[in-house]
């Protein structure tokens, strides 16, 4: 039909084919295999052969098609898997005796759900083994060997796709871990093609589900992932060149580099771990943002409050780190984003609750601020924005609500505007930056194990309170044993019993 119609498809472009071609040469390494055993059996030693730049492009969209073909069927047949066993643990969970039978269902349960995590594959992972390669080769300093992939041209492969549009994992997801090595090298590599250009560096954080992804793909035109749960994990970064349209607006700024996070508080990987991960991305990603988009699910902030609190105190202590960070709450999914004095008195609390916890982690940290304002800039008038939800009535038939497209150009000719007012960082400051906000927050441990500062209050006072129970017993059985001491030595006890030891210590005890 298309040739008849005179249509040009991009499946008959040379450059198409060719990508095509070497895309398939990958896929035929890996079909015929597990799914779910394709990462750990294969991610070990591959790279990207050297094509040109519009063979290159095809070949990746043409790889991520093959990877989708080749994993939509196995993932949607572990999802029947899953949901079926689950059912069968909801029916027995409803008869009163814990059976051996219902926790070896319990346990089949789990087996899925990380067969499950293990079979999530894309494009994002053969990058990240580009980046873990070329660290444990540079690490033993020594060059490839004849015959050898030239890692040494990893870098400059990953900044090409960086430059052409491609996100780039900035936090590898599984371990929640900056490769240090790695992507100083790759930003190297793009302002050796680019220049040291000034960057406007938007970040985005919000609790999982809340539509971060979606609201940044529709803001910018970007390709994010996008579904329920974690499938795309850790911080990812792209870059978006200020068309010449722009330029006479955003003066400093060429380019706007975007920072996309996973959701915070999963539910599914709930736990100290997860806590002490998800209080460390957001202090990151806070940290390297020229703004932040704190994105709200509706209109109580109380869960992104905790994390906030977290990443205050982290900033607090992190002196030795010069930050300048500013956020912008986005409430989304509000119903009714008209009304004027309604959101006016959400302001008034969110301003006051930002304040209370700052004073209490000030407290804390014998910090100079009694505002949210002193350690991270926020005008509540302005930077709190609400949206509408993204659809008309239920998916997958509802059609997308007019209210939802409008709030997101006013929040892209927000940040335009605040762009405007900025003058950026370069790309090296950006590196350098990294580096720095990386290991400060490896050497602040302390913090990030915590739900919010509350905690810590507590934990501190606790602690102080320890300490001087401790102090005291031991000071009352250091004068016990001097006194018997004594008494030892002039004659006056023969025998000391353990009832008597108890008696003499019970006063302390129990003060």
């Amino acid at each position: 039909m298309a040739t008849v119609s005179g249509i040009r498809l991009d499946e008959e472009d040379e450059a198409c084919q060719k990508g095509k071609a070497a895309a398939e040469k990958v896929m035929d390494l890996i079909k015929g295999h597990d799914v779910s055993a394709i990462k750990e059996k294969f991610l070990t030693c591959q790279g990207i052969s050297s094509l040109t730049p519009s063979e290159k492009e095809y070949f990746l969209k043409w790889t991520q098609l093959f990877i989708d073909d080749l994993t939509t069927e196995k993932v949607s047949s572990i999802l029947q898997n899953y949901d079926g066993t689950w059912s069968e643990v909801l029916m027995m969970k409803e008869k009163t005796e814990q059976s051996d039978q219902l926790r070896a269902k319990q346990q089949e349960l789990e087996q899925i759900s990380e067969k499950l995590h293990k079979a999530t594959f894309g494009l994002e992972h053969i990058y990240r083994e580009m980046g873990q390669i070329y660290e444990a080769h540079a690490s033993l300093q020594k060059q490839p060997l004849t015959g050898q992939t030239d890692w040494s041209q990893y870098p400059k492969l990953a900044a090409e796709l960086m430059i052409s549009g491609h996100p780039i994992e900035l936090m590898d997801g599984d371990a929640g871990h900056v490769p240090i090595t790695w992507i100083p090298r790759l930003l190297e590599e793009v302002i050796q093609k680019l220049g040291d250009k000034r960057v406007f560096v938007l970040s985005v954080l919000g609790i999982q589900s809340s539509g971060k992804s979606t609201m940044l793909n529709a803001m910018f035109g970007l390709q994010f992932a996008v579904s329920v749960g974690r499938c795309t994990k850790g911080a990812f970064m792209q870059l978006l060149k200020v068309s010449d349209e722009m330029r006479d607006l955003l003066k400093f700024v060429y380019y706007v580099l975007v920072v996309d996070t996973e959701g915070l508080r999963a539910l599914e990987l709930a736990g100290h771990s997860t806590l002490h991960r998800d209080n460390e991305l957001a202090t990151f990603v806070v940290g390297l943002g020229n703004m932040t988009l704190i994105n709200v699910f509706g209109e109580n902030p109380s869960e992104m409050q905790d994390v906030l609190q977290i990443v205050v105190q982290a900033f607090m202590r992190m002196k030795v780190v010069k930050l300048s960070p500013s956020c912008v709450f986005v409430h989304q999914n509000v119903a009714d984003v008209a009304a004027a004095e309604k959101n006016m008195e959400g302001r008034r609390r969110l301003q006051e609750k930002l304040d209370k916890m700052v004073q209490l982690a000030a407290e804390e940290e014998v910090y100079d601020a009694q505002s949210f304002s002193r350690v991270i800039s926020f005008n509540v008038q302005e930077d709190v924005k609400y949206f509408a939800q993204l659809w008309e009535g239920s998916p997958p038939m509802a059609p997308p609500n007019p209210g939802y497209s409008e709030s997101i150009q006013d929040l892209k000719n927000f940040i335009i505007s605040r762009a405007s007012q900025s003058t950026g960082i370069t790309l090296s400051q950006f590196k350098s930056k990294v580096q720095d906000l990386w290991n400060a927050l490896l050497n602040e441990n302390f913090v990030f194990s915590f739900k919010n500062t509350y905690e810590i209050s507590v934990y501190r006072k606790l602690e102080v309170a320890y300490g001087n129970w401790t102090w005291t017993l031991r000071n009352k059985m250091l004068a016990v044993e001097n006194q018997l001491y004594f008494k030892i030595e002039n004659g006056t006890v023969d025998k000391i019993s353990h009832p008597d030891l108890h008696n003499q210590l019970n006063e302390a005890w129990e003060k």
